[in-house]
């Protein structure tokens, strides 16, 4: 009866809303944030790019005013392939439909298209006007982590007043510069339902006495969470996020969220009584790009934890990562190494970062796509080319302690992703294998996985 409702609705969709690319960059597209990158590693883009959605009306200004002859060789690649993207959204209306199926559920999420159920199908539709754009996407999932299988995910409706962005919308969100482990807000958990403010043009405008902050992003989110499977209690959600370009390369913020499920729990030692109280979390970010010996690199630093005083966070998580650019007038090639550490010492879980294991929408952690009290590591490549081929590969290895809700005993994972996109029967259709050695306890074995999508857009 599901499946029957979903594909009226499907029908319904794709007659009566025809759609276009929207005013924003998604998530779930790591070929084109590379090129992105690329380009603001090479003084280009001038806007803070590293928080999606990432606002296109910025990044169209600096394009605008590029001067594509003195590029060279593979910041044109990424021109052309951030400009090819940008005329796409220009489009005034665009629908597609995307098929996938994977073997099972994928419980590491960097960022991309999150892929944690296992078969579905999305149809969707949007359009935009000058100062309004909407999308609707209706989504119906297979044994999803999250256990919905009707879904209104990736749905919006954005209005531009002046230089500022509101938006009422269940998207994912990925805020900083990490590749696979966002600390603070992530892809890793079913995106809420919410609205969002951001400005348009982060552009700087003001007194010339604070031109130094450079170009600057300001992004505020208030969201309903459902932090359980098994309950359908909701509460607040609330993040803010600002960002600044001061030098050329350098892009650096600062963000903080709470929730009404961030807890703290006080046991008075005379009395033992207990009292709850909520706390909030920050989190410190820095990404610096550059060229040593010709070659374009980036560093980057994500530090998270609870907001106890000050703007500094305290006892924080941290995500540390570099990365480098190969390419040519035909391809180019994004490689990076990524370690993050989310161990803690906790006297009792209501004290760790995360406090008792309910900074989650829908039992997914809203940040960290590792479990608490873990290492982890990722060695990472990204190729893609003009004509549509393109592939990555990631070897991930992760270290957790039994010391949280989410583990029975200590586990350790090394694992290898390949994966082969192209484009078939005029849609994109991608292949990913995924081979694992899982140690749990005392046991170990080896898992295998594999997960293939096809998308077509009208």
């Amino acid at each position: 009866m599901k499946l029957k409702k979903f594909i009226s609705l499907t029908a319904l969709l794709m007659i009566s809303a025809p759609s276009v690319a929207g005013p924003w960059i998604e998530s779930d597209d790591p070929l084109l944030r590379a090129s992105i990158e690329m380009l603001f590693n090479q003084g280009i883009i001038k806007q803070p790019i590293n928080s999606y959605p990432l606002m296109w009306q910025g990044i169209a200004r600096d394009l605008d005013v590029a001067n594509t002859s003195q590029l060279d060789e593979q910041s044109l690649f990424a021109y052309q392939h951030v400009k090819h993207a940008l005329d796409n959204a220009k489009q005034k209306t665009s629908s597609g439909t995307h098929l996938n199926y994977n073997s099972e559920p994928l419980s590491q999420q960097g960022f991309g298209k999150r892929h944690q159920q296992e078969s579905g199908v999305n149809s969707y539709g949007s359009i935009t006007g000058k100062r309004v754009s909407t999308k609707v996407s209706v989504n119906y999932a297979d044994d999803a982590l999250d256990k919905q299988h009707v879904t209104y995910q990736d749905s919006y409706l954005a209005i531009l007043l002046g230089n500022w962005s509101l938006s009422a919308e269940q998207v994912s969100h990925w805020w900083g510069p990490s590749n696979d482990n966002a600390l603070l807000l992530s892809n890793n958990a079913a995106p809420m339902k919410g609205v969002r403010f951001t400005r348009a043009n982060t552009q700087y405008v003001g007194p010339s006495w604070l031109s130094f902050i450079g170009n600057w992003q300001l992004t505020g989110i208030y969201a309903k969470q459902k932090p359980y499977l098994n309950s359908s209690d909701d509460g607040d959600f609330w993040a803010l996020r600002f960002a600044s370009t001061p030098l050329t390369g350098l892009e650096i913020a600062i963000n903080s969220a709470g929730s009404d499920y961030l807890t703290n729990l006080e046991i008075d030692p005379v009395t033992l009584e207990s009292n709850e109280s909520t706390h909030r979390l920050t989190s410190l970010e820095v990404k610096y790009s550059t060229t040593l010996a010709a070659q374009p690199v980036a560093f980057y630093a994500e530090v998270m934890g609870r907001n106890e005083s000050g703007l500094a966070p305290s006892e924080p998580f941290y995500t540390l990562g570099v990365e480098s650019y190969f390419g040519s007038k035909e391809s180019l090639l994004k490689s990076y190494f990524e370690y993050s550490n989310t161990e803690q010492t906790c006297e009792q879980i209501s004290d760790c970062v995360y406090g008792s294991g309910s900074y989650t929408q829908r039992s997914r952690l809203i940040g960290s796509s590792t479990p608490q009290q873990s290492k982890s590591a990722i060695l990472g490549a990204y190729y893609h080319t003009l004509n549509g081929y393109g592939g990555h590969a990631k070897l991930r290895w992760i270290e957790s302690e039994a010391a949280q809700a989410e583990l029975a005993s200590d586990m350790s994972q090394l694992q290898l992703e390949l994966g082969y996109q192209q484009s078939v029967f005029n849609g994109l259709w991608k292949v990913t294998g995924l081979i694992s050695k899982d140690e749990i306890g005392d046991e170990s074995e080896t898992n295998t996985a594999l997960r293939t999508s096809w998308e077509y857009r009208f």
